[in-house]
């Protein structure tokens, strides 16, 4: 059993925090489902068991990333990332597909989505990598890190798997800048995100080139920073169509959609717009637990899911979505705080790899649900139907407690 001592020291906001989250998905899982099972004639409890029994076997993940000391994990990474790439490839030659993305494998009666189970293995990798080579910044290095990286996020991305992908990126940005890896590889990553988002009017990516390279000059930059980051930021801006081009039909839909969602109100537009009246309609205090028209009506698909977060503001208003909000923010800053008190490096990127992952999860989410990102297949954390995405979220948890119980001695 877990040394009570040791448990004595894990962080209450952590858990407090976590646990008002899943009583709130519970609550709009129940709510978003109950009325269409019911005319369906199946049981109105359905989803809501479903996700009791994957909270079940979630705490087992918890209890066990609690249990082992965490440094244990670095020799475990390798397996875990040798395992995830298999499952990866299984899932390309015999995974199975809905909603135009092969994403999911079937173990018996079990369906998982390795690409949930991913971000995790990416997490532990990544912390051991960066621990271990943070004095040495070569090629060779650089290398690794691109391939420890690219290959999983071509995988995912082949599924496709748009969203996962870019939690990848997110993650991989936000360890390399709290490891203080590199910052020119930092910059090397960051600054092509403004090519792409400035690249379709062109006049402004042009200024924002001569702003680049002004940067670089007043800066002293080497050839090579020039190469690297100027030249990174033309060639992602030139090869923009081409990557336009790689994208799923559905994909750029949403991407048009999000820029203009009167475009298409009744296709890629649908989500986001039914989402934004049923936020907006709750008002300060709400409409009241299973009284929200939109949710009750099933103006809005996969509800229970990416867009559970539309229940939360229908329902409980904006007091219901700010309090979930806090929580996040409640978990967010712990994460970072024990990032701070971790005994070494390796749980320090940890905590921060967990704090990056769960930040990005949030924002992505709640900005598509609110129409000011684009609609992506990012769950909601704690939130969202789905056993995976809980099972990696609770093991999550067990790290961050691993990590707390761990940072000072006990004395005896």
């Amino acid at each position: 059993m877990l040394n009570l001592r040791l448990l004595k020291l894990s962080d209450p906001a952590i858990w407090i925090s976590a646990g008002c989250l899943i009583i709130i998905s519970f609550l709009g899982i129940f709510s978003s489902t109950f009325r269409l099972l019911t005319k369906a004639g199946l049981d109105p409890f359905l989803y809501v068991e479903k996700q009791f029994i994957a909270l079940l076997f979630a705490s087992v993940g918890l209890i066990i990333f609690s249990y082992f000391d965490y440094k244990h994990f670095k020799k475990a990474a390798p397996y875990l990332y040798g395992l995830t790439l298999l499952l990866l490839l299984l899932i390309i030659v015999t995974g199975s597909s809905a909603l135009g993305a092969q994403r999911w494998l079937q173990l018996g009666p079990i369906q998982f989505q390795p690409s949930e189970m991913s971000k995790l293995t990416m997490i532990i990798s990544l912390a051991l990598f960066l621990s271990i080579f943070k004095r040495r910044k070569g090629l060779w290095e650089v290398g690794w890190l691109a391939l420890l990286v690219g290959i999983p996020f071509l995988l995912v991305f082949k599924q496709p798997d748009l969203g996962t992908a870019i939690v990848y990126f997110a993650i991989f940005v936000g360890m390399l800048a709290g490891s203080g890896y590199s910052t020119r590889l930092l910059i090397i990553l960051t600054t092509p995100i403004l090519s792409i988002l400035l690249r379709p009017v062109l006049y402004l990516w042009i200024a924002y080139l001569l702003i680049l390279a002004l940067s670089l000059f007043l800066s002293r930059a080497t050839v090579w920073d020039w190469i690297l980051i100027f030249g990174t930021n033309v060639l992602v801006g030139l090869a923009l169509p081409f990557i336009w081009g790689m994208l799923k039909g559905y994909q750029q839909q949403r991407i048009v959609a999000f820029i203009n969602p009167a475009a298409d109100p009744y296709g890629a537009g649908y989500h986001s717009m039914q989402s934004k009246i049923a936020i907006g309609s709750g008002g300060f205090f709400g409409k009241g637990f299973l009284n929200g028209s939109q949710t009750q009506l099933q103006f809005i698909p996969e509800q229970h899911s990416d867009f559970i977060f539309s229940v939360v503001g229908e329902e409980f208003g904006f007091l219901g979505s700010i309090f979930a909000l806090a929580m996040y923010a409640v978990f967010i800053y712990r994460a970072l705080f024990l990032s701070l008190q971790a005994p070494d490096s390796f749980g320090r990127l940890l905590c921060i790899g967990i704090a990056s992952m769960i930040m990005f999860h949030v924002l992505a989410n709640v900005g598509m649900a609110l129409g000011i990102l684009p609609v992506v297949g990012i769950p909601l954390p704690f939130m969202s139907f789905g056993g995976t995405s809980l099972l990696v979220n609770l093991c999550c948890v067990g790290i961050l407690q691993n990590i707390a119980m761990r940072r000072q001695k006990i004395i005896f």
